[in-house]
């Protein structure tokens, strides 16, 4: 059957089961709230938890499945969860944690082992997967329904190990089968998180999987989850209780449950009548009937040729287009290869002791790369979507040190412009901060096509003309009297096809001065607002960087006095949109 069938069904088996028993649910309030209150609130401590969980660390609230199953229970539901970090079927059981579970007495008992039973683990821990680790499971089992707690066997969370071809390698199937086995031989229900955790991985990719990993200063943990990754995990166990054991249904918030099966499943195509979003594998685009306004790249476009390959990039907005359908950005120009329609990346920065450029794709220092696609979304004449983006630090070891949310929207306007905004949220993900140094240029910047080149910019042999473009700010400063000046706008213009077309990018930041200092190159088609230019700064986690910018595409030179007016008109919209979005 079709994942989206199966869906389906398991959404229509939750709204009937719910339906009958609707005087027992309750609003969760949320995975940090469920970890603080274990017991069962407005109700009298019950003399037996419904359920319990014992197994390894992949299982335990800190850094596996167990928090996130306690988020997905209603507050009156009691869950203790007995799993133990590095313990195994036979130690678990040795070290007296098997007994505290029977001591416990509870209704449904989820029992997973088999990442600690491996080879190599050690004699007081490891077990053969055709022999000792049978033996524990069934053990489990008959003692269990001899206090008559109903056991439920889950086969082991997957290592993430991945193929080249972005598929898990299976380390650990031979527990799995064996924990298919016994539960088949036994009668007992039997929830298969290997195979479903490992669909789930190979459907979100590498890097999309690591936004559910813990990050350290040593890279990404692929064996445990973090508390998005504990929700995510313990969304495929629960579904898969309440489809063996119905009953249990109303125990658990069927909203939340509903929400994080289908985080991520977007349409292919949102329209509200005026503006259009198309998603594939590739790209999110806007358009206004069948004009592009723009595009996100999701993946890396080709790379032309006598481009070296170590500048493919994610993460950006190309082609941008004009209401006549002129292009105004580009990807992989011959002069800057880096440079790729507009983009974020921070040039001098450090974390943790290492030097690390995001902008100099050819350092190896470090890149900025596509997520995932968390939402599109139509408000009225508004439409856009939301995405995460990481900064990677690749030397020495590979680390996401930054998370980055773009919000884009774009609103319906008259035919003579296009216009949308960019929300940028810039976040720590690891506890070590990221030190942005004073810096000449870095930040957010816009590439315009390779024939607004000045005419003293070498080009290659047999090259069309180029033309130049001007680029100037509010203070109608050019190119070399506006370097580096605060300003709350810049503007760039330049011929295609001899008509003019311009591309405005405004600038406003909450948390700070409305005008920013901006980079204007003296040659090149190419301007950023970079806060770097004045001063350093840290990012951390609970100090993001929020920056919003409009950005007015024409088919005419700029007009300072409708910029401003744009511009004071943008500042009177933003306390009304959409708040922060903190990654």
């Amino acid at each position: 059957m079709h994942r989206s069938a199966i869906l389906t069904l398991l959404l229509a088996l939750l709204n009937s089961a719910f339906a009958l028993h609707n005087s027992e649910a309750q609003n969760h309030q949320g995975l940090q709230e469920s970890a603080q209150n274990q017991e069962p609130q407005g109700t009298v401590n019950q003399a037996r938890p419904l359920f319990a969980l014992a197994g390894d660390s992949t299982v335990t609230d800190h850094a596996g499945w167990g928090n996130g199953f306690k988020a997905l229970l209603h507050d009156e539901t009691t869950c203790i969860n007995f799993a133990k970090s590095g313990r195994s079927s036979r130690s678990f059981r040795a070290e007296g944690f098997w007994k505290q579970c029977l001591d416990a007495n509870p209704q449904y008992l989820l029992i997973q082992f088999g990442h600690n039973d491996q080879p190599g683990k050690g004699p007081e821990r490891e077990s053969a997967a055709d022999g000792d680790f049978r033996t524990h499971l069934i053990r489990f089992i008959q003692e269990a329904r001899n206090q008559q707690i109903k056991p439920i066997l889950v086969t082991s969370l997957t290592r993430r190990r991945w193929n080249s071809d972005g598929t898990i390698q299976e380390s650990l199937r031979e527990y799995a089968d064996a924990t298919i086995a016994v539960a088949k031989s036994h009668d007992v229900p039997l929830i298969d998180l290997h195979q479903k955790s490992i669909q789930q991985c190979e459907k979100m990719g590498p890097i999309a999987y690591r936004a559910f990993e813990p990050m350290t200063d040593k890279g990404a943990d692929h064996t445990h989850l973090n508390a998005e990754g504990s929700l995510a995990v313990a969304s495929l166990v629960v579904a898969n209780v309440i489809q063996l054991l119905p009953e249990v249904t109303p125990l658990f918030n069927q909203k939340k449950l509903e929400q994080i099966l289908t985080q991520g499943e977007t349409p292919a195509t949102l329209s509200n009548e005026l503006l259009t979003v198309d998603h594939t594998s590739d790209t999110i685009s806007i358009r206004a009937g069948e004009r592009t306004i723009l595009t996100y790249n999701k993946r890396s476009p080709p790379i032309p040729d006598g481009i070296d390959p170590i500048y493919h990039r994610s993460g950006f907005l190309h082609p941008v287009g004009s209401p006549s359908g002129k292009v105004v950005t580009t990807a992989f120009p011959f002069d800057h290869p880096h440079q790729q329609g507009i983009f974020s990346a921070w040039v001098s920065t450090s974390w943790n002791g290492h030097e690390v450029d995001f902008w100099n794709l050819a350092k190896g220092t470090g890149r900025v790369l596509h997520q995932r696609v968390n939402k599109i979304f139509s408000q009225k004449t508004l439409i856009g979507f939301e995405v995460d983006l990481v900064h990677q630090v690749l030397q020495p070891h590979t680390v996401d040190v930054l998370r980055e949310r773009w919000r884009i929207t774009a609103d319906h306007r008259p035919d003579s412009v296009f216009s949308f905004d960019l929300q940028s949220t810039q976040s720590a993900i690891t506890d070590t901060p990221l030190m942005i140094h004073q810096n000449r240029y870095g930040g957010f910047a816009v590439r315009g096509p390779v024939n607004w080149l000045s005419v003293q910019d070498p080009t290659p042999p047999d090259w069309p003309a180029v033309n130049g473009c001007t680029i100037v700010n509010e203070h109608t400063a050019d190119r070399i009297a506006g370097n580096h000046q605060r300003t709350r706008w810049v503007s760039m213009n330049g011929l295609i096809e001899g008509k003019p077309v311009s591309i405005t990018m405004m600038h406003a930041n909450r948390t700070q001065d409305s005008s920013n200092a901006a980079r204007l190159h003296p040659s090149k088609p190419y301007f950023c607002f970079s806060r770097c230019v004045e001063e350093s700064f840290l990012i951390t986690k609970d100090n993001p960087l929020v920056s919003h910018f409009r950005f007015l595409i024409t088919d005419e030179a700029p007009n300072r006095k409708w910029i401003m007016q744009q511009w004071e008109q943008w500042q009177k919209e933003l306390p009304n949109s959409n708040g922060d979005s903190k990654p």
